[in-house]
């Protein structure tokens, strides 16, 4: 039985998009092997998480940890990540185990590579390439025993072009890739991910706050620029979960002001750009013209006066985008086209929430024309 069907991807992890499918099919292929493995994703896409989610599945007895090349100290860097022995350098007082040999039979991902000096990616490519590494001041070989996960935020031939890269370095570990996509390339994996985030908020915030998404809030972030990524999302769902207290409905005004919105409403901007912005809003928040003017830091009374067909769909109150309820369909859903082969324990099941179809409503009322300004059509209202 197929990966999707036995919903057998741990709770963190939300893939329904074509995106993310073709991330799983790669996950399948390079799960269990030993050999190293490349991510190459932008900043806050989830390369950690999937790493995880390769150590879970690989059927490796020892833990996972992780590391970047940027947390270690550029003088100690081949101790931190190699080790040393007593004695090796000045202050060397005791022997010290490097994350390579701490990570013993687990899996170490190791970010940022191109950071370390080349002399260290030298020892590291050595140690991938026979398996064998040498403390500091060691004198016997130790083997490599972990199975190590290489992380990046660029492509490898462009950061060689840097000189960041070692050009060895990167024809050792340039075959065995995966591309981690930005959040904008995987919209449909936004109400899951949402949702889970928001289910997180009370053992990360230690407070007490909304248990379920309104409608208009799935729409909006869908709709939003987000180039933090995935931990962007996050921390957006977290302050907004804090400001909404007292609330069991996260709304469209608990984050308004929090998500970047892809069309910028200008006062004095052109009312083409204006229409497409204020248009937009009025998708995403379901007709909800106070909802609209919050995401666009605009008034009311402009969101009227570019759409004023708005006023017959405004009576309904704020908070009337209902609240988006898990169906039994949704939680079982899972991306088609996916046959992973490998099984992880029961208890890790994946959920997810499935964004409703935003209608867009009849905007017939003419808005000003092209090329007049938000200031004409307010001296003509």
């Amino acid at each position: 039985m197929a990966a999707h069907e036995r919903n057998t991807l741990p709770q963190d992890f939300v893939a329904h998009s074509t995106a993310m499918v073709d991330v799983l099919r790669g996950v399948d292929r390079y799960a269990r092997a030993r050999t190293p493995l490349v991510l190459v994703g932008a900043s806050g896409t989830g390369k950690t998480t999937l790493a995880e989610l390769i150590h879970a599945m690989s059927g490796r007895s020892g833990a996972f940890s992780a590391h970047t090349a940027r947390e270690f100290d550029r003088e100690l860097e081949r101790s931190q990540i190699f080790g040393h022995e007593r004695g090796a350098f000045t202050g060397a007082a005791d022997r010290h185990v490097g994350v390579l040999e701490e990570a013993a039979e687990g899996t170490l991902l190791l970010d940022d590579v191109h950071h370390l000096r080349r002399s260290t990616q030298t020892l590291f490519l050595r140690a991938l390439d026979r398996w064998v590494f040498r403390r500091l001041g060691g004198s016997r070989d130790l083997p490599v025993r972990c199975r190590v996960i290489v992380g990046f935020t660029e492509g490898l031939d462009t950061l060689v072009k840097r000189k960041g890269l070692l050009a060895e370095l990167r024809f050792r570990l340039g075959y065995s890739l995966i591309r981690v996509p930005p959040l904008a390339e995987r919209r449909e994996d936004i109400p899951g991910l949402a949702d889970h985030f928001l289910r997180g908020c009370p053992a990360t915030t230690d407070a007490t706050g909304p248990t379920r998404l309104a409608l208009g809030v799935v729409s909006v972030l869908q709709a939003a620029d987000w180039p933090g990524n995935v931990r962007q999302l996050a921390m957006v769902i977290r302050e907004a979960y804090l400001r909404a207290q007292g609330s069991p409905v996260l709304r469209v005004d608990h984050l308004a002001d929090l998500v970047a919105w892809p069309v910028q409403f200008a006062r004095r901007g052109g009312a083409r750009m204006n229409r497409q912005a204020i248009e937009l809003a009025l998708d995403a928040t379901r007709g909800n013209a106070d909802a609209a003017a919050t995401l666009l830091h605009t008034t009311r009374s402009t969101v009227y006066r570019y759409r004023p067909a708005v006023r017959a769909r405004s009576v309904v109150p704020p908070v009337s985008d209902s609240p988006a309820r898990t169906r039994e369909s949704d939680t079982r859903a899972r991306a088609a086209g996916f046959d992973a082969g490998l099984e992880l324990p029961a208890a890790l099941i994946s959920q997810a929430v499935t964004s409703p179809a935003v209608p867009r409503g009849s905007l017939s009322d003419s808005p000003p024309q092209d090329g007049e300004s938000d200031a004409t059509a307010a001296a003509q209202a």
